[in-house]
């Protein structure tokens, strides 16, 4: 990353399916030659061999990076075709299965398959992570306690989860639930300073748990790699608007705690435990339920708690001219995330007399269009 506040960058996953039935495909060593050649280090392997990731260059300009996540997603699409191949930008994909996954062959991921087993199998989940570097790197593990009580808004507008191996779950993202399996995920620890963190990664490394901080997975982490934040706790976005819109409210999320050094700054435990009730609310519902206010300790409907929060930070939309993608987190709510589409899809397929699994193949051929749509 660029030595420079605020600047961001975008990491997506996608399923490899096959473009004839749009079933899970183990990527050919023909389709990643051609991806590395085209798109040299922004394409990347994933743990699974049915799964991909793309990565944005660092930008300032959030036109710019739409730009450039609109075209990655289009070359790699184009590339898949010419291999009988599509990608599907989702959370999970309705009809995959876990069972028969093999895992990519490197140094890296035989060690997290090693340590985690079966659980790296069942792995077969897709996120957007997003990186924005804070103005001042060391008080990144001040923020990461900070940010937390924003996680829920997060996962609730990205959600693209709802069906997990050929069901749906009743959840509207499963993802994060299926994630919790694995250690070391979910909200991370309170931390009072950099040197208590410092303590904690210490500990682990010494003890052998991990090799480094990059094996911690929580929702929010400090990025090991570059000077930033990174948002993961978010479902990979079926639109490539959608993922800009919430890559820049966590970037003004970012700024405005920055300036406002004093908000969330004692949160204890207790309030701890309120977030990660938020977080299964936002898993379970989306935003179509509401959230428990840290404050008044009342429920409020997300689109309130929106409204409130972009309220707040309606200095930090201007300092980075992100209105038009803001403004797309309103589409959202009104039109639904990638998960209400896809549930609306399914029960229409089904009162139409398809079957289960038809019903899922017709969500999967829309996951795959709309994937790559401009």
């Amino acid at each position: 990353m660029q030595d420079h506040p605020y600047t961001f960058g975008i990491e997506e996953e996608y399923f490899l399916v096959r473009r004839n039935g749009r079933r899970l495909r183990h990527m050919p060593r023909a389709f990643f030659q051609e991806c590395q050649h085209a798109l040299g280090e922004r394409f990347g392997s994933e743990m699974l061999q049915t799964q991909v990731e793309v990565q944005t260059v660092v930008h300032h300009a959030p036109a710019e990076a739409q730009a450039d996540l609109t075209c990655l997603r289009g070359d790699l699409g184009r590339i898949a075709e010419r291999h009988g191949l599509d990608i599907v930008a989702a959370g999970t994909h309705p009809l995959g299965l876990w069972r028969g996954q093999r895992s990519t062959d490197k140094p890296h991921y035989d060690k997290v398959m090693d340590e985690l087993q079966m659980l790296g199998q069942r792995n077969l989940l897709c996120g957007l992570h997003v990186h924005v570097q804070p103005a001042r790197q060391q008080g990144r593990i001040d923020l990461l306690g900070r940010l937390q009580p924003f996680l829920p808004l997060l996962l609730a507008l990205s959600t693209s989860s709802p069906f997990w191996m050929g069901h749906p779950t009743g959840l509207m993202s499963y993802r994060q639930t299926a994630y919790q399996e694995i250690p070391r995920t979910g909200l991370p620890p309170l931390f009072q300073d950099q040197a208590e963190y410092d303590q904690y990664v210490q500990r682990l490394t010494d003890g052998g748990a991990i090799k480094d901080a990059s094996f911690l997975w929580w929702a929010l982490r400090p990025s090991l790699a570059f000077p930033t934040l990174e948002l993961r706790v978010t479902d990979c976005c079926t639109d490539v608007r959608d993922a800009l819109a919430i890559a820049q409210f966590f970037r003004c999320l970012v700024r405005h705690l920055e300036h406002h050094p004093h908000l969330h700054q004692s949160l204890d435990a207790g309030d701890q435990a309120v977030i990660a009730e938020n977080l299964w609310r936002a898993r379970r519902y989306g935003f179509d339920a509401g959230l428990i206010d840290l404050g008044s300790s009342q429920l409020v409907s997300m689109r309130e708690m929106m409204r409130n929060t972009l309220g707040a930070l309606a200095e930090d939309i201007g300092a980075f001219g992100c209105q038009a993608q803001i403004e797309r987190l309103w589409t959202i709510m009104a039109e639904g995330s990638s998960a209400h589409r896809q549930i609306a899809l399914y029960r229409d397929q089904r009162l139409q007399g398809r079957n289960r699994t038809e019903a899922l193949q017709a969500v999967i051929d829309w996951l795959a269009e709309a994937s790559v749509a401009v």
